[in-house]
Parts: C-alpha cells; sequence; structure tokens
C-alpha cells in the first residue's frame, strides 16, 4: 500500500500527538509516584525483621546506616544495613572480621557505635579473646575505615582493662571522652556495672584517669550524651537485658565531666507488646528531628529487634513515643 505525502503528513502528525501524550502520562504517573513516596513516609516496628541489639545508626551519602551486634551474613561482624526510608533495608557487610583465639576480638562483637572523626570512619566496639571467665576478657576497642560502608581495619583495644559498650563524645570545645560501662573481674578493681569516664587524647589514645559517673542501679550500661540547652543528658539502660525489667533512663548535668542527676522517669520501658526495650543510640535526621533507635524482644523472648522512635528534649526531661508497635509516620 502506498501512502500519499498528505497521508504520510497526517499519520506523522497523530503519532507526534500521541507521543506527547504519552510522555505526559509518564510526568503525570512519575509526579504521582513521588508524591505518594512523599507522603507515605512511615514505618512499623520492628524496622528489621532481624536478630540485632544495640542499634547504631548514622546518615551519610544519602543513607541512613543501621551496624548492631553480631554476626553477619558475610561470616564477617557486626553486620551494617542502610535504607533510605526506614521500611526497604539492604545488607552492605559484616564490618569487622574476628581475630585468632587468643587476640582480643575473636568472639562477641558487641555494642557498635561509628562516628567520622579527622575525616575517617571510627567504630568503637566490644570484643574478647576465646577464654573470658565472666566476660572479663571484654574489651572496647576500635576498626578504622575512609568509607562508612567499610570494611573497618582492626586498630586494637582502646580501653585496656574489662570493659563494655564504649561512647565516644565530642564536646563543642573539641574536648573528647570516652563512656562506658565496666565488666566483670575488673583488673583496675573499678566496679562492674558502673559507668565510667574518661578523657581522649585523640580518637585512640586515653588519659587514663577512668572517673565513676553513674552507680545508682545495680547494673547499667550503654551510656550515651547528648549535650541540650546548655546542659548534658546522659542516658542509659537499666535492668536485665533479658527480661522485661530492661529500660532506659537519663541523668542530668552541667558538664560533659558531670555530676548528673539521675532523674525519676523513664525514657523507654516494657509494654503489652514490646519488652526490655534499650541499649540504645540517638541521632538527628536530615530534617533535623531527633531519633531513638534502640532494641526490643518480642512478647516470647525470641529475639531482640531494631527499633526506632521520635525522641523529644525540653530544657528538663526527655521523653519518647516508644516503643511503638504500630504504623508510625516518619514526618510527624
Amino acid at each position: 500500500m502506498t501512502i500519499s505525502c498528505k497521508n504520510r503528513f497526517a499519520f506523522s502528525h497523530v503519532a507526534i500527538v500521541f507521543l506527547i501524550l504519552m510522555v505526559g502520562c509518564s510526568i503525570k504517573t512519575e509526579k504521582k509516584t513521588n508524591a505518594l513516596q512523599e507522603a507515605d513516609l512511615s514505618y512499623t516496628n520492628p524496622i528489621i525483621d532481624k536478630y540485632l541489639a544495640d542499634p547504631c545508626m548514622m546518615y551519610d551519602n544519602g543513607y541512613y546506616y543501621l551496624f548492631a551486634t553480631g554476626g553477619a551474613d558475610d561470616g564477617r561482624f557486626i553486620p551494617i544495613y542502610k535504607t533510605t526510608d526506614f521500611v526497604h533495608w539492604e545488607f552492605v557487610r559484616g564490618a569487622v572480621k574476628n581475630g585468632s583465639e587468643t587476640d582480643w576480638n575473636y568472639k562477641h562483637f558487641w555494642a557498635p557505635e561509628v562516628i567520622k572523626l579527622n575525616g575517617k570512619w571510627h567504630l568503637y566496639y566490644t570484643a574478647s579473646p576465646k577464654e573470658s571467665p565472666r566476660n572479663s576478657g571484654n574489651r572496647v576497642g576500635l576498626a578504622i575505615a575512609d568509607n562508612i560502608e567499610g570494611p573497618y581495619e582492626d586498630f586494637g583495644v582502646i580501653i585496656p582493662h574489662a570493659s563494655i559498650d564504649g561512647h565516644v563524645y565530642v564536646d563543642e570545645d573539641s574536648s573528647m571522652y570516652i563512656f562506658y560501662t565496666i565488666e566483670h573481674l575488673n583488673e583496675d578493681s573499678l566496679t562492674a556495672g558502673q559507668i565510667y569516664q574518661d578523657r581522649m587524647l585523640s580518637p585512640t589514645e586515653l588519659a587514663g584517669n577512668p572517673k565513676q559517673i553513674i552507680s545508682h542501679h545495680p547494673w547499667q550500661e550503654g551510656p550515651f550524651l547528648q549535650h541540650r540547652y546548655n546542659k548534658y543528658f546522659l542516658t542509659y539502660s537499666c535492668g536485665g537485658r533479658t527480661d522485661h525489667t530492661y529500660h532506659v533512663r537519663y541523668a542530668i548535668g552541667a558538664s560533659a565531666t558531670g555530676p548528673f542527676i539521675e532523674q525519676p522517669d523513664t525514657i523507654l520501658a516494657t509494654n503489652e507488646m514490646v519488652k526490655g526495650p534499650g541499649h540504645h543510640f540517638m541521632y538527628s535526621d536530615k530534617n533535623g528531628k531527633d531519633w531513638i533507635i534502640y532494641h526490643g524482644w518480642d512478647t516470647a523472648f525470641t529475639a531482640r529487634y531494631p527499633r526506632i522512635d521520635r525522641i523529644f528534649f525540653d530544657e528538663n526531661s526527655i521523653s519518647s513515643d516508644g516503643p511503638t508497635y504500630t504504623l508510625q509516620s516518619i514526618d510527624k
């Protein structure tokens, strides 16, 4: 069949109109999809359906990165996950590999905290050699990477005596401190279960003068410091980490070195669906909203799952929406 010039013009005109309509529909669909995505920023705890305790979270390169206690799918330790929406999570890698049976970091791999110092990512975590009576071999050590996704290279032990749960804080005058909990059978005769602080001369060196900060309970762990309203809010977990008594509370001080006065209210505590919430980390999202990330047992105590909730500061107190277990809006 031969198409005349007139018919060819008509056919081409129809094709162009069709193409314009298709492009317009595509743009409208894309705008609608983006609008839905922006309106649907929500999540339900737990945010990852895996046993991931003692979570830490940081924002970098357009992603939120979660680090947690334990083994990773690639055979390494301290698994790293990343997300842009708190719903879809991608496994990145295990941050570190273990050493030999006599090395400081053969087992445990607990309580990771990552912070960017001097242009490099510093991962402070607890580990121990194979032989560790009553966990007395536990030490807070360090691994360092150029990129938040790692892999992280072992630097070695930072706190040279029985210790867990290292938290590094850099004050506004650039002075640096590490908070941590004393482990059993501490060879320096420091009391197990109490929170101590030491000044850091650099990201890899302590002054070596540990100072007791919190000792109100039989056991307190997981310290974390925030500076708000010209005050210092020290948060930590108390109770038994394997049961419903585990919870998060706080003390307030006038300086990063204390003294800290414990407050009567708690931030997170057991409810009907989340048991033993605790060992937390706090961060501000890219919009400046404050969040607490923590683990909590399910009702059957089968696993500790990572969870997030909003947290709120005022001049004299801290409060949280958590522990939540229903649909939550990220934008609220």
